[in-house]
């Protein structure tokens, strides 16, 4: 497992942007609790494979970016989309911004390492409750501080078919058969048909658990130059608030 080192303009990111929102190369992550993988995660000369529990290679490292398997999916990136490549820019040696060509996809391999679902996504999700969120357009490749267009998200089923047809510029995955979703700047829920049955209200939403989701309503601002704020509540799935937005 490679450790990443994080150069001085990163940490100057950092500083304004959460870190969780930059990309990063996976890490093999401990599963406490759950059902032991079946496959692993490995690098090799800087790309990403599969190997089962006995060490055996399953997927030859050849992908640049690659995730853990859920769903019995594995989402795999093809083409240059290393960290610098997935977040759209790098910096020079005398510390002068340029951007970086974009024109990475994602695709999905089974647990034989077959691409069962070929690299046609710009951006992507893991599979959950046999659903994935899907990006198309050129306006799903981040490029901090200079959006292309609005990201447009969809969901597509394990053969690959686009169930809910890209429409949503924000998107989690689906958890206790609902999702969170962004439109006209608004967030609701949708089911997997893709009926809203929380209409878009938030300001922000997060994904189901245990029948409760978190919510946030944006407060207005004293100073045009103040960080946005927010106060968050809880709602059940029928959308009635069980904690009303607070400080």
């Amino acid at each position: 497992m490679r450790l990443l080192h994080t150069p001085l303009p990163l940490l100057l990111i950092c500083a304004t942007l959460s870190c969780d929102q930059i990309p990063h190369a996976p890490a093999v992550a401990s599963n406490t609790g759950q059902e032991p993988k079946k496959l692993l995660l490995v690098e090799v000369g800087g790309k990403w494979g599969y190997i089962d529990r006995a060490g055996k290679i399953v997927a030859i490292p050849q992908y640049d970016s690659a995730s853990d398997f859920s769903d019995g999916l594995a989402k795999v990136c093809v083409g240059p989309c290393d960290f610098w490549h997935e977040l759209g820019y790098r910096y020079t040696t005398d510390f002068k911004r340029e951007s970086v060509e974009q024109t990475f996809k994602y695709g999905y391999i089974d647990e034989t390492g077959k691409m069962v679902i070929n690299p046609i996504f710009e951006n992507a999700g893991d599979f959950h409750e046999g659903l994935a969120a899907v990006c198309v357009g050129d306006g799903c490749y981040q490029d901090w501080g200079n959006p292309k267009e609005e990201p447009k998200w969809g969901f597509i089923d394990k053969t690959g078919a686009m169930v809910i047809l890209p429409q949503f510029s924000y998107v989690t995955s689906f958890q206790e058969g609902l999702a969170a979703v962004s439109v006209g700047g608004k967030s609701g829920y949708i089911d997997k048909t893709g009926k809203f049955v929380i209409n878009p209200q938030y300001d922000s939403a997060g994904a189901f658990e245990n029948g409760v989701a978190q919510v946030g309503m944006k407060q207005p601002k004293t100073d045009a130059a103040a960080l946005d704020k927010y106060q968050y509540g809880y709602i059940d799935r029928t959308g009635k608030y069980i904690w009303q937005p607070s400080n």
